[in-house]
This record gives C-alpha cells, structure tokens and sequence, in this order.
C-alpha cells in the first residue's frame, strides 16, 4: 500500500519517492510516517504534518495552536497554493509548516539523519486523537451554576491571557463592529453587560461616554476586571452572580443590555430573558451575541476535511449538520484548558424567549469580517470564517 500523500505528490513530481504506508493502512487515506502527524514540542498534542511547523534555533516541533502567530502564505508548491508559517515564540522567526519544509529541503528530518532514523516528533499513534468535547442531552444534563461558576473560574486566567485589551479576534473584527453600529452613541446610556468576562466590553463602552454595570458567574473574571478598574479607574460597577438572576440591580435601571457571547452558556436562558427585561427601562434596548446555533449542532457538526486531520483551509470541503434539534450541554475544552459548559438550543427557542418577554426585535445579522480584516488577520491565517456564520447577532427593543 503505497502512501497517498507521496502518489499525490508523485503526480506532480516524478522524482519524489512512492513511500510504503504505514498509518490508517485501512483507512481511506494510507500515509507514510513523512506524511502522519507529528506531536507539538510545547503543548505534547499532535497535529498534522501540514499543521505543525520546525524551529531549528530550538530544536523544537511547534503547532498551530501554539505558536505565537501563524499565517497562511500564497506561494503553489507541489499540488497545493501556500503553506501555513509560525511565528515562534523563543527566536521570533517565521517557520514554514513541515509539507513546505520537505518541498525546500528543510524539513527535520532531511537535515539530520538519526531524526529520521528515530522518526522524531512522530505520533506514535496510529488513530485520529478523539475530540476534546462531548454532549449531554439537555433533560439528562445535572449541571447547577455552581459548577458553571467554578469551570469559569479556572478557565478566567487562561482566557484573559489568551484575549487582548479590545477582546480576541473574533470580537475586535467580527462581532464588535456590529455591536456598536447598532448600539449607535454610548454617551450617556446606562448600559449592563451581561455576561462581562474581564470586562473588556465594559471598558470599550465606558470610554465612549457610558455608565457601565458588568455581571458575571465568574468571580475570577470579577477580580481581573476589577483589578482593571483599579489601575484605570472609569467608573464600572462589577457584580457576581448568574444572568437568571439580576436582583441586585432593580428594576428599570437600565438603557441597554449588552450580552456579547454569554447568552449560550447560561444554563436558566428562560429565566435570564426575564430578568433583562426586568432590569431595562420601557423601550430599553437589548443586543446580543451568540454563537450560530445553526452551526453548532449536536453530537454532528464540524468541517469534513480530506484526509479527516488536515489543517489546511482547501482540504475542508463542508461543514456538517445534523441534529439541530436535540437540545444539549456542550462539556468543551481548548487544547489543555479547564473544561466548561455550552447549551446548544435551536433558534427558535432564542426567539420565542424574546417574543414572551416582551421584545421586538429591530436587528438581526450573521457577521462577516471586513474585506480589510480578512486581508490582515483571516486570509492569512487560512480562517473560515468567509465560508459559514460563526456567529449571530440580534438587536431588541422592549415593547
């Protein structure tokens, strides 16, 4: 059984050598070890050989994942347009990926033979890694706020170190843009966050003239915001406590509820729903953002990509669905990080929610990134977010 990667290859190349398989020689797509996945130096997970990339200053294997920046780079080698390349974070360099290395020559392997000899960095195992993630059907799931609070709490200072001072990627050219064309002038709205985070969205609001409140589960995510604060006060009021339940704020406080990414992982979202509304003023106004739900579905949903673990953008042929309905607990988890929970619920249920407490809804977007951001921060980065709508946002009016 000859690799399929070195016949794809051959087919372009007479010179490249037709390798033996010797990984998922069942399966659909036999590699050579060249052409299986090799394990990241820094985070010990393996990824495939068009995902991971070599530093030779450091003698080091490093991923997608935890490089400090990668980009996808246009340039037709073999059968494929560009290669991913890692900008390391020890020597600083930009690296190309391990399909770019072996086409220039450079790949580890080539340029030392007793890795070759040991098949260093090669993942010793044969099957695909199972996913970090898994489902609860909704009626089954046991999950109290309690364990939400705590999940977040040890995610908080990953999170905040992960993210930047106007929020990640997905919020500062996605999402936000959107949130403040309909939000239109802060100045002198009184406006909750619902579902803070660290405080980043009470900040950015803050500085453009309104009187912010934040709420969180998370008293971790509290302590980093307040820790904000408290370097450069603007006056933000913080509270614990989940979106189910605002008794603290009254009644009528406020002009505008805010909830940027929270709303799908709150457990009560019935509950929730009446409390904004009880906390807003007559024709108060509430915009929130949620991830698809259309495109989030439990137990299908993911890119069906050729061969399954390939990295690259082209390899993905279409995202799947099924299952829209089964209403679920999503337990996830980001390479090493704490675990914490996700509720999947069809749209509808998110509108029907809306409709009963009084709302009508004035907005409704499935944002796309700029033309100037794909250009900077997705094309580069060979993202999808062109491809489907990550997220949904939807703007109210409190009838």
């Amino acid at each position: 059984m000859i690799c399929w990667y070195c016949q794809e290859i051959h087919s372009v190349d007479e010179n490249h050598k037709l390798l033996e398989a010797s990984r998922e020689v069942e399966g659909d797509y036999p590699r050579c070890d060249w052409h299986w996945r090799f394990v990241c130096s820094i985070c010990g997970r393996s990824k495939h050989f068009n995902g991971v990339t070599w530093c030779e200053a450091t003698r080091r294997f490093i991923c997608l994942s935890c490089a400090r920046r990668h980009r996808f780079v246009k340039h037709r080698f073999w059968k494929w347009i560009g290669y991913y390349s890692f900008e390391c974070d020890v020597c600083g360099e930009y690296h190309p990926a391990l399909d770019y290395l072996e086409f220039s020559g450079k790949h580890p392997w080539q340029l030392h033979l007793e890795m070759q000899k040991k098949r260093t960095g090669l993942d010793p195992e044969s099957e695909l890694p199972e996913p970090t993630s898994f489902y609860i059907p909704l009626k089954q799931a046991r999950i109290t706020d309690g364990q939400i609070s705590k999940a977040w709490d040890k995610l908080a200072e990953r999170w905040n170190n992960f993210t930047m001072d106007q929020g990640d990627f997905n919020r500062q050219f996605i999402i936000d843009p959107t949130i403040f064309r309909m939000l239109g002038s802060a100045d002198g709205l009184s406006v909750l966050d619902a579902g803070c985070w660290n405080g980043y969205l009470c900040r950015l609001l803050a500085k453009k003239g309104a009187r912010m409140v934040g709420v969180d589960i998370s008293r971790r995510f509290l302590e980093i915001a307040e820790q904000k604060e408290k370097e450069a006060p603007l006056g933000i009021m913080y509270y614990p406590g989940t979106l189910s339940d605002l008794t603290m704020l009254g009644r009528r406080r406020f002009d505008v509820v805010v909830s940027n990414l929270a709303l799908m992982d709150v457990r009560d979202l019935e509950k929730a729903m009446m409390e904004i509304s009880r906390v807003l003023k007559e024709n108060g106004r509430l915009i929130f953002s949620i991830l698809h739900p259309c495109f989030s579905t439990p137990p299908v949903h993911g890119w069906r990509r050729v061969p399954p673990d390939s990295q690259r953008k082209e390899d993905w042929v279409y995202w799947k669905v099924d299952r829209y309905f089964d209403r679920s607990v999503q337990v996830w988890q980001y390479l090493d990080w704490p675990f914490t929970y996700s509720f999947h619920r069809p749209l509808s249920d998110y509108i029907g929610m809306l409709f009963r407490n009084g709302f009508v809804i004035t907005d409704f977007e499935e944002p796309i990134p700029t033309e100037q951001a794909m250009k900077q921060h997705y094309r580069e980065f060979g993202n999808e977010c062109d491809r489907i709508p990550w997220f949904l946002i939807v703007g109210c009016k409190k009838a």
